[in-house]
């Protein structure tokens, strides 16, 4: 049968009936740039944006863009953001309103979406709600959220803590953990500590990371033995640490490269005190080494120092604890694979070790020891670091990360690697 079409002037008319009806069709969802037209960028989101000043990312979406995003400046969905975090390729951000927002890496589903297979625009992680506290490690991230651990990514190694070992892409709940406060990620494996301070740990454990002499991996916590009440946890690697209301600290797992600072390079199962952390108020691990800020805000690493990191001007392994040269006042740090970052009272930040990615926020050479602060526009609040890139949250409430984005973790949205050898504006939430 022939159907006739309306002339023009007829559908014009019956525009004035069907506005309602259109007012429900969904903003334009694009797969190229080509498709935004002139000057515009398709978004990992599928909406367009464009070159904008005004913005602090430097870009708008598109007035047609879908309605939760149109005519706003990238990365300003979120509201705002009390403290970062992230895993060896990706970022997370937690909300004021207790939501977490990841961008990176996302392979085995990481930043808790299956749509895509990296992602430099950041996106609120599906069903979670009420975070007090995250961590990512390669690949998986964990939340506390109402005093439950839950997590999500790559399973395999048991690093979901679920009694399985498949991947998933939405946060599920760690067994056996209630009343957590905190969450820490080494490479493969996760720890937690309750309100009591007992410390949990499950994921691998070839190098005892997990504090457990038995099995290569821990498909569901085991509460870690022998170690006092702490206060603060720390992972890295195959390292997991753990601060006491005493002014002790307790490390255990790998131990090659004197990482642990006991003064030898023996790997131990079980958690050991370590005496030259004694009076430590902070700890960080990386790769393979970690630092602590010692009581009078001195910083002292001990382990790998192939390029460094150890920040005492040599490049030297060292199984026992050295100064940080010329660093005072550190109220912070955060431990890269292989280079350090400190944040000091004033908000400074400056950084030490492996650059060859821009690890130390400029386009210098690798550094031995602690020299000019990274060019941050405002006084930081917070830091966080992954393997090759580093962020910093600033009291203005801006993002600027910098480092390796070729998973795009510094959230600029186009994978760089390389291209972020000075801080880059990430968002002002």
């Amino acid at each position: 049968m022939t159907r006739r079409r309306l002339p023009a002037v007829v559908v014009i008319g019956l525009a004035a009936t069907t506005v309602a009806a259109c007012a429900d069709v969904p903003g334009f969802r694009c797969d190229t740039d080509e498709q935004c037209g002139g000057g515009g960028r398709c978004e990992d989101d599928r909406a367009c944006s464009f070159a904008d000043d005004s913005c602090h990312a430097g870009r708008r979406y598109g007035a047609e863009s879908a309605a939760e995003v149109a005519d706003r400046c990238i990365g300003e969905t979120s509201g705002p953001i009390g403290w970062l975090t992230a895993g060896s390729d990706h970022t997370c951000a937690r909300t004021a309103a207790g939501q977490l927002w990841c961008w990176g890496d996302n392979t085995s589903g990481g930043l808790g979406r299956d749509d895509v297979g990296k992602s430099g625009t950041p996106a609120v992680v599906a069903v979670l709600s009420s975070v007090t506290d995250a961590d990512g490690g390669e690949y998986t991230t964990c939340a506390v959220a109402g005093g439950a651990v839950l997590c999500w990514g790559r399973g395999s190694g048991g690093q979901l803590g679920d009694d399985g070992q498949d991947d998933r892409s939405r946060p599920g709940p760690v067994m056996d953990v209630v009343a957590a406060v905190e969450v820490e990620l080494g490479e493969h494996h996760g720890c937690a500590r309750d309100d009591r301070g007992a410390v949990w740990c499950w994921g691998g454990n070839g190098d005892r990371e997990a504090g457990q002499p038995g099995p290569a991996m821990l498909k569901r916590p085991q509460r870690v033995p022998d170690v006092p009440a702490t206060t603060a946890i720390a992972a890295g690697g195959q390292v997991s640490c753990a601060l006491t209301a005493g002014g002790e600290t307790w490390c255990w797992g790998k131990n090659g490269n004197g990482q642990l600072g006991l003064g030898d390079t023996m790997q131990r199962n079980r958690p050991e005190r370590v005496p030259a952390f004694a009076g430590a108020t902070a700890l960080a691990v990386g790769g393979e080494h970690t630092c602590a800020i010692m009581a009078d805000r001195a910083v002292r690493c001990t382990g790998q120092n192939d390029h460094g990191q150890l920040g005492d001007g040599t490049t030297g392994d060292r199984s026992a604890p050295v100064a940080v040269v010329g660093l005072v006042d550190a109220v912070e740090l955060v431990a890269l694979d292989w280079s350090t970052c400190a944040r000091d009272g004033s908000g400074a930040v400056t950084c030490w070790g492996r650059n060859d990615r821009g690890q130390l926020g400029d386009g210098a050479s690798n550094r031995t020891t602690p020299a000019a602060a990274v060019a941050l526009p405002r006084p930081a609040v917070a830091l966080t670091g992954g393997e090759n890139h580093a962020c910093a949250l600033t009291d203005d409430g801006c993002a600027w990360c910098w480092g390796s984005d070729d998973k795009e973790q510094l959230g600029s949205g186009r994978g760089d690697d390389g291209g972020g050898v000075r801080p880059v504006m990430l968002s002002c939430w």
